[in-house]
């Protein structure tokens, strides 16, 4: 009986253990959400070899829709592709013929585009295969035609498209969406205000209303380093570049990515390009493959540290940290090695991929899934580049080239040789595609690297959308697009008023040469740099800036319905056709051709005569168009007190050199003012010194021509400086970021809670020998008034007051413009007095840390003195008696008085202290000897011994003051004695030495 029981409650036991650890390790399964990682790789294996594929794949298409019957619901729904790239160029973005619907009908564009990958198209009986073109049950059956389904089946493979888009701001022509977003400025734009939060702002406005268009990738922003802008004047960077410095480049470009990041709450791949860099090329990389002189450790120290910037997480915020890299179409001599014709591009290079990922810098970010999307495959570069003949483009190769060289995603752009049509590149994808599947089969090396690929593509897409790819999560409400779009014109207002700069002259010499704006009678003559784009084919063209975009700016601002400064009559605008049509007439005057006209018989029926009349009559020929010449001659006859340029790149600025050269008649006695609202360094020395003014805006939207008008009236403070080098003026970026020679560096004692103290002299800071000091900077300002890039060497110097000697004992790169050092009161330094100073590149001048050690120690952070100046002293000249008739008024002349210098400290002085301490030691080796040679008498040995004794005790004596005069562990408790600190050491080492030497001897002494 009893063995049932304890088998009865064995078993009851079992049961209660195991119900309810069942159901706790349900719990733990539900709460413990898959990674994504996980995520990633179960879909990976629901997926056919079709559907794998395809992920590597951004394609173009052609149209502003996706129907059933298009070619890119073809290639969705039959080849699975990963994604698309939206194309101005191909009437992707139309408004459906009204341009400034077009944010509307690109969101209702990218639904469609994720309704054929998310829904696709169900019938009654699911298609086995994967077109969706259904196969008939039986033939008497007719085939099902393929509709939406009111109620879809959700797959467990299907996944989102990549919707990428280019949107670098500043309108056409890197903006592939013109209308009915917020204009944001272009990239320089943004550099000139040197603030990173603007970058921020910026990234946050396209950010926000790209992801609300349903856009989830985004191919930039470009942190190409524009270094050399001569150079590089053909490379098609320009304005597109934050600036010519690395780290400023780097700082921009990680605020913007943040910026893009937060405004699209993540759900936005954000692609920074052009890797591993594209501002040293001096040509597009579209046309041509660049060749670059830089080795691996040149790319490192510019080029690649922006790249670096956006590539390296810290404090677990990944805002900043970009999601892929697009690699560019260039050739790196030096990194490669000896470049030639047949040298891959590192876009195509294996190994030369594979090293800059493998690099500290970016093997975290690649190994944690960061992506490598290609640039366009279909370019004329690569065309170039596998036929110089360009007569054929093996497509197939040029993808599994590209693909096996690094790539994950491969963009199908242009995707035929040359002008070919759309049908040509739609074939040339297709059967690319389906030679993929094949090497997927056959090919293992080519299936590892395709799963992986797969699996980064993957993750991307998982983390854009929470690992969440519902519809209803992917989808976007277009009709509430109102709420999301144009909402930052007032931040993109203010930074524009922030970024304009006055490149030439000086703003002191601008208050002379200017002394008021525009006036009520001056005549203001514009010529502006006219140029048109069109949204899509069908749409009317669009200027880039309007022939009298500025002359509108200034009315609004300043005309009648405003300060009433200017009337319309007094402002005229020409383009720079015109003015390029006026220099080439010539300096002498333009007439305007008159018809003559010629007489033509004509019959007429007299009532007085019986016979019809022929009445010759004068017909003129069409009244002859007035030419634009013409016209601006005749505005330069009128009178002209201003001329202003509104320049846009080199294109055509050819007019306004030719203008300057050839007629500097006309700019004499008129102010001749020029804007340029693209890069600044377009105009050379002798130019610029023909111009009143000139004023880098390096943007064409509306609020950056609003802030030009403003700063011709003189209202704006002009804080702009421009990112890039302006020959033209001897301006150097590097230069500009290097110290300011004419601030103080001030120096602070850290404490141990991390706050910045500066201890005065009255109240000084009171510390013990063997302390560590923490010194730190304050923030060291550049050229510009901004902190300098981090990795600015500071030197820190110390001055021993006493003797006179200078010492560098550090020198430690800034971080976030500051710089620190540890610094160790040793005890071999006391006592004495220092001081302590730091130094950067011309910044020579600096607070003082004075230390004071006597015993303890004392700390006080002390303002230099300014040197003393030069003061005119008046003295009175003596003058001969004068005679009593005549009192002649004394000669009064200044006599410069030299500046009193500074008594200098003596260079050679021994302080008293010093003369203690070795008068000590003297003592202590005497009473040392002395023990010595008393010990060797009473042992009565030999002389050889006794000499021993009266070495050795001198020895211990000497070796255990080194030691605590080098200050090494254990002294600091000596320090504490002072002057007498010498004595011990001496008599305690001369012991230790006495007492080692009795006991080696032999004992019988010989």
């Amino acid at each position: 009986m009893r063995r049932f029981w304890r088998i009865g409650l064995l078993v009851a036991l079992l049961v209660c253990l195991v119900l309810p650890g069942g159901k706790q390790t349900a719990v733990l399964a539900q709460d413990e959400a898959p990674t994504i990682t996980q995520q990633a790789q179960a879909i990976f294996e629901g997926m056919s070899v079709p559907e794998r594929v395809g992920q590597v794949f951004l394609v173009t298409f052609e149209g502003d829709s996706a129907p059933r019957s298009s070619d890119i619901a073809d290639l969705i729904l039959n080849n699975h592709i990963g994604g698309v790239l939206l194309l101005a160029g191909n009437d992707n973005i139309t408004g459906f013929d009204d341009p400034d619907n077009a944010p509307g009908q690109v969101a209702a564009l990218a639904d469609d585009l994720q309704r054929l990958t998310l829904l696709g198209y169900s019938t009654a009986v699911e298609p086995t295969e994967p077109e969706l073109a259904a196969t008939p049950i039986n033939e008497n059956e007719p085939t099902p035609t393929a509709v939406p389904s009111p109620t879809p089946v959700p797959r467990n493979t299907t996944v989102p498209l990549f919707i990428a888009i280019s949107q670098e701001g500043d309108g056409p022509v890197y903006d592939q969406i013109f209308n009915g977003l917020t204009a944001v400025p272009n990239n320089m734009a943004v550099g000139a205000t040197w603030q990173p939060d603007n970058a921020k702002v910026i990234g946050k406005i396209v950010g926000r209303e790209l992801s609300a268009l349903g856009v989830n990738m985004l191919l930039g922003p470009s942190l190409d380093v524009l270094e050399d802008p001569v150079m590089a004047g053909d490379s098609a960077v320009g304005a597109r570049s934050f600036g010519g410095d690395p780290y400023w480049v780097g700082l921009m470009g990680e605020a913007y990515v943040a910026g893009l990041h937060q405004g699209s709450d993540g759900r936005l791949a954000v692609i920074a390009k052009h890797f591993p860099g594209n501002g040293s090329s001096d040509r597009p990389t579209d046309q041509e493959i660049p060749t670059i002189r830089k080795s691996l450790d040149q790319l490192l120290q510019t080029e690649l540290v922006p790249f670096m910037a956006v590539t390296q997480q810290t404090d677990d915020e990944r805002a900043g940290v970009i999601d892929g890299l697009l690699s560019t179409h260039i050739r790196y001599q030096g990194f490669q090695g000896n470049i030639r014709a047949t040298t891959a591009p590192v876009s195509f290079d294996r190994q030369a991929l594979a090293t800059l990922m493998g690099l500290p810098a970016f093997a975290p970010w690649y190994q944690n899934g960061g992506l490598i999307v290609s640039d366009s495959l279909g370019v004329r570069s690569i065309e170039r580049y596998y036929d110089d003949t360009e007569q054929e483009f093996p497509h197939r190769r040029v993808a599994k080239d590209a693909f096996l060289a690094g790539n994950d995603l491969l963009m199908l752009s242009d995707f035929a040789l040359g002008d070919a049509p759309y049908s040509v590149q739609l074939e040339n994808m297709q059967n690319t595609v389906l030679w993929f599947q094949e090497l997927y089969v056959t090919d293992p090396t080519f299936r590892q690297r395709l799963d992986e690929a797969v699996l980064r593509i993957l993750e991307a897409k998982l983390r854009l959308y929470g690992g969440d790819f519902s519809p209803e999560n992917v989808l976007v409400e277009s009709q509430n697009l109102g709420e999301e779009l144009g909402q930052g014109d007032t931040a993109v207002f203010d930074m524009a008023q922030s970024a304009i700069t006055l490149i030439s002259p000086s703003p002191e010499e601008l208050a002379e040469r200017l002394a008021r704006p525009p006036g009520p009678g001056d005549r203001i003559l514009i010529f502006t740099d006219l140029r048109e784009a069109q949204q899509c084919t069908t749409c009317p063209p669009q200027p880039y800036i309007g022939e009298d975009a500025l002359a509108q700016h200034i009315l609004t601002l300043y005309g009648p319905e405003a300060s009433g400064q200017v009337q319309p009559e007094q402002i005229t605008s020409f383009t720079f056709a015109d003015l390029q049509a006026f220099v080439d007439a010539g300096p002498e005057p333009i007439v305007i051709p008159t018809a003559t006209p010629q007489p033509t018989p004509e019959v007429t029926d007299t009532p007085e005569l019986d016979a019809p009349v022929r009445v010759p009559t004068g017909t003129p020929e069409p009244t002859p168009t007035i030419p634009p010449a013409f016209l601006v001659q005749e505005t330069f006859n009128a009178g002209v007190d201003w001329i202003v340029f509104a320049m846009l790149d080199d294109t055509d600025i050819q007019a306004v050199q030719d203008f300057l050269a050839q007629r500097p008649n006309l700019l004499r006695n008129r102010q001749v003012i020029a804007f340029a609202y693209n890069a600044p360094y377009y105009l050379d020395s002798t130019e610029i010194s023909k111009l009143t003014a000139y004023y880098g805006v390096y943007s064409k939207i509306d609020a950056f021509i609003d802030a030009s008008a403003r700063a011709l009236f003189l209202e704006l403070p002009l804080s702009g400086r421009s990112p890039v080098d302006i020959e033209g003026i001897s301006y150097s970026v590097a230069r500009q970021t290097e110290p300011d020679p004419e601030q103080v560096i001030e120096l602070y004692v850290i404490d141990d809670s991390g706050s910045a103290q500066s201890p005065s002299s009255e109240a000084p800071l009171e510390t013990s020998v063997g302390d560590t000091l923490r010194l730190q900077t304050g923030i060291i300002r550049d050229r510009n008034g901004h902190p300098v890039p981090d990795g600015t060497m500071v030197q820190f110097i110390q001055r021993d007051r006493i003797q006179g000697t200078l010492n560098i004992i550090a020198e430690v790169p800034t971080t976030n413009g500051m710089a620190q050092l540890d610094y160790v009161l040793q005890a071999s330094t006391g006592p004495g007095k220092f001081r302590i100073t730091a130094v950067s590149g011309d910044a020579q001048t600096s607070e003082e840390v004075d230390i004071l050690i006597e015993g303890a120690a004392q700390v006080a952070v002390i303002t230099p003195t300014p040197a003393p100046t030069d003061t005119p002293t008046v003295t009175p000249t003596p003058t001969d008696t004068p005679m009593p008739t005549h009192t002649p008024a004394p000669t009064i002349t200044a006599t410069a008085v030299a500046p009193l210098e500074p008594p200098e400290e003596p260079i050679l002085s021994i302080a008293l202290s010093e003369f203690t301490m070795l008068f000590t030691v003297l003592c202590g080796l005497t009473v040392v000897g002395i023990l010595g040679y008393t010990l060797g008498l009473r042992y009565q040995v030999n002389l050889t011994w006794q000499v021993g004794w009266i070495l050795w005790g001198p020895a211990g004596a000497l070796l255990i003051y080194i030691y605590y005069a080098l200050g090494l562990p254990g002294t600091a408790v000596l320090a504490s004695f002072g002057v007498w600190a010498g004595l011990i050491t001496t008599i305690l080492g001369g012991v230790a030495g006495l007492f080692t030497y009795t006991f080696a001897k032999p004992p019988n002494g010989s």
